[in-house]
C-alpha cells in the first residue's frame, strides 16, 4: 500500500478539511496531532526540494508528479502495526481499504494477532453473570465483561440465557462458551459473535485442537442406572473456524460418574469422575480433542474430593478444599506425569476464610485466583484474591464495574442469586463470519446430499446411523425428518451470517466513501504546492 493512501487516510480523520495555505510553515496553526506533525514536516521538506530541483531544470517539471512525494511502507510492516491495535480499532481498520480488509480476514494474520493477544504482560479476564437464576425465558440475561486493569468493561449481552449454579463459562482460546440445558452457546467477546447449538447432553465443554486449530465441543450424554446418572456416549461437535456447528460425532468410553468442572489444556479436556459409578474408583477422564478419544487417568481418592481442576504451570492440577464451602485451607494435587499418574501433593493455609468461593485458575505470575460464585444481594465491590504459594501472602484486587452500585443493579436488571463464572488468561481471537459462511455452506451441500440419498429408497430400506465404532439402525422417517431440521437450522443460520455480511459491508463502502472525498481535496493541494499554483 503507498504511503500517499496512508497520508490520505491520516488526514481524513478530520470532520472538514481547510484550504491548504501557500506557506506549508502555517499548517502547523491547524488544529493536527502530535504525530501528524512529523508528517507535514516531511512534505514541506520534500515539497522545497522539489521547488529547487524545478528551478534548476525546467523541462523536467512535468515529470515531477505529486504521487512520488511518498514511499510506500513495507506489507510487513503494516501487519506488524495492525497486530498491535485493539479489537474495535482493528475491525474499523478493516474499511480502509481492500488489501487491509482481506490481510485482517486471513488466517495467518488471525494466529498471528492471537499470539500477539496471548504474550501480553498483563493479564486478561472474563466476569459472566446472569441476571438471575428465578427469571425465566425471553427475560434471561447473561452479561460478559472483559478487563484486563482494575475496571471491567461490558462486551456481550446474551438474551434468554442463563447461569446455573454447576455450570460456568471458560474462555478457550478467546471463545467463551456456556451450557444451560440442552443449549451450548459460542460467544466471541472481540467481535461480539454468538452462535447456539442444540446438544444431546446438559453438560457440554469446548475444547481446542492448537495442531489443526479446530474447535470441538463435548457434550456428555447420560443414561440413568439405578438411580445414578452414567456416561458412556458423547456427541462431539465439529466447530467451524467462527464457531458454527459443521459435523457431529458419537463417542464411546468405559462407564463413569461426571463430578468436577471441565477444563481444555492444550488440547486435551479434562474433569473429574468415578468410575464405573460413584464412590468407586476416582479418575481424570481425559479426551483428545485432535483424535476424539477418551481416555481416564489414575488419581487419588482425596483429589476428587470437594476439588476444581485448574490449569498450574501448564500442568493440570486440583485445588482441594478441606472444608465443603470454604477456603480456609486447601491441598494444591499437581500432575506431573500423566502416562504413569503421578501426583505430587501441597498443603496451604490462608490468612482468612473465602467462603461462597472458587478458584478459576492462575495468572500470569503464577498466583492462584479465588473468585466469587455469586453476586452480592445489595450494591457490593467486586474482589477477586490472588494467593501466592511461594510467599504465602494473600492480595485482594477490587473490580470496579460489576455490580457494586444500585444503578448498575437496575440498568442490569439484577434481581437475586445472580450466578458468577470467572475466566482467567482470556486472549482476543478476531475470527468472523467469513469463515463460518465458509464452513456452514459445506456442512449444507453434505446434508442436501444426504437427504437426496434417502428419498431414494424405499420405505422398507434400512439406514443404519454411525455411533462411534457401532452402525445403529433407525426408522427411515426419523432419519429423513432429522436430516431435513438440520438443513432447515443451517439455512437459518446462513441467511442470518448473510445479511450481517450485507450490512457490514454496505457500512464499509459507506466509510471507504468518506474516506476517500477528501483525500482528493488533498492530492489537489499538493499538486498546486508542487507547481506554484
Amino acid at each position: 500500500m503507498k504511503r500517499k493512501g496512508y497520508e490520505t487516510e491520516r488526514f481524513s480523520s478530520h470532520r472538514s478539511i481547510e484550504p491548504i495555505p501557500l506557506d506549508l510553515k502555517k499548517m502547523t496553526r491547524l488544529q493536527v496531532k502530535p504525530h501528524q506533525k512529523k508528517l507535514l514536516r516531511k512534505v514541506e521538506s520534500r515539497v522545497c526540494l522539489k521547488r529547487k530541483e524545478r528551478d534548476g531544470n525546467e523541462d523536467d517539471e512535468s515529470d515531477k508528479r505529486p504521487s512520488k512525494l511518498l514511499h510506500s511502507i513495507p506489507l510487513d510492516l503494516e501487519v506488524e502495526i495492525m497486530t498491535r491495535l485493539p479489537v474495535k480499532s482493528l475491525m474499523r481498520s478493516r474499511c480502509v481499504s481492500k488489501t487491509w480488509s482481506s490481510i485482517i480476514r486471513s488466517q495467518g494474520f488471525v494466529r498471528a494477532y492471537y499470539a500477539m493477544s496471548s504474550s501480553a504482560t498483563r493479564s486478561r479476564f472474563t466476569v459472566a453473570f446472569s441476571n438471575s437464576v428465578f427469571v425465566k425465558g425471553d427475560a434471561q440475561r447473561l452479561f460478559i465483561f472483559s478487563s484486563s486493569s482494575l475496571a471491567a468493561n461490558l462486551h456481550m449481552t446474551i438474551p434468554s440465557l442463563s447461569l446455573s449454579h454447576v455450570s460456568d463459562c471458560p474462555s478457550v482460546h478467546g471463545f467463551v462458551g456456556c451450557c444451560y440445558g440442552f443449549q451450548f452457546t459460542i460467544c466471541n467477546p472481540s467481535t461480539g459473535q454468538v452462535v447456539s447449538l442444540p446438544c444431546k447432553g446438559n453438560r457440554t465443554s469446548l475444547g481446542y485442537d492448537p495442531v489443526d486449530g479446530q474447535f470441538k465441543a463435548l457434550s456428555l450424554v447420560p443414561t440413568p442406572v439405578r438411580g445414578y446418572h452414567i456416561c458412556v456416549v458423547h456427541e462431539v461437535i465439529k466447530l467451524g473456524g467462527g464457531g458454527g456447528g459443521e459435523s457431529r460425532n458419537m463417542v464411546t468410553s468405559p462407564p463413569y460418574s461426571p463430578l468436577t468442572n471441565r477444563l481444555c489444556i492444550n488440547g486435551f479436556i479434562y474433569f473429574g469422575a468415578w468410575a464405573p459409578r460413584p464412590r468407586m474408583n476416582p479418575v481424570i477422564v481425559c479426551f483428545d480433542v485432535r483424535h476424539e478419544k477418551i481416555s481416564f487417568i489414575k488419581m487419588p481418592k482425596d483429589v476428587l474430593s470437594y476439588s476444581v481442576l485448574i490449569e498450574y504451570k501448564g500442568k493440570l492440577a486440583s485445588v482441594v478444599r478441606h472444608q465443603p464451602l470454604s477456603f480456609r485451607s486447601f491441598d494444591l494435587w499437581i500432575l506431573e506425569d500423566v502416562k504413569k499418574g503421578v501426583w505430587s501433593k501441597q498443603t496451604f493455609e490462608l490468612p482468612c476464610d473465602l467462603v461462597n468461593m472458587t478458584s478459576p485458575g492462575t495468572n500470569k505470575a503464577g498466583e492462584i485466583i479465588f473468585a466469587p460464585t455469586k453476586l452480592s444481594h445489595g450494591a457490593q465491590p467486586f474482589y477477586i484474591f490472588y494467593y501466592n504459594t511461594q510467599t504465602k501472602d494473600l492480595r485482594r484486587v477490587r473490580i470496579r464495574g460489576i455490580a457494586d452500585d444500585e444503578g448498575f443493579r437496575r440498568r442490569y436488571g439484577l434481581v437475586s442469586d445472580c450466578n458468577v463464572s470467572v475466566s482467567p488468561e482470556h486472549v482476543e481471537n478476531i475470527i468472523k463470519n467469513h469463515q463460518l459462511r465458509k464452513k456452514y455452506t459445506i456442512q449444507l451441500g453434505e446434508n442436501e446430499l444426504v437427504l437426496k440419498e434417502l428419498d431414494l429408497l424405499q420405505d422398507d430400506a434400512n439406514v443404519y446411523k454411525l455411533i462411534g465404532p457401532v452402525l445403529v439402525k433407525q426408522d427411515l422417517a426419523e432419519a429423513n425428518a432429522n436430516v431435513r431440521k438440520r438443513i432447515e437450522y443451517i439455512s437459518a443460520e446462513l441467511k442470518r451470517i448473510d445479511a450481517t455480511l450485507q450490512d457490514n459491508e454496505g457500512q464499509q463502502n459507506s466509510k471507504r466513501e468518506a474516506v476517500s472525498h477528501p483525500s482528493h481535496r488533498l492530492y489537489a493541494y499538493l499538486n498546486a504546492f508542487q507547481h506554484g499554483y
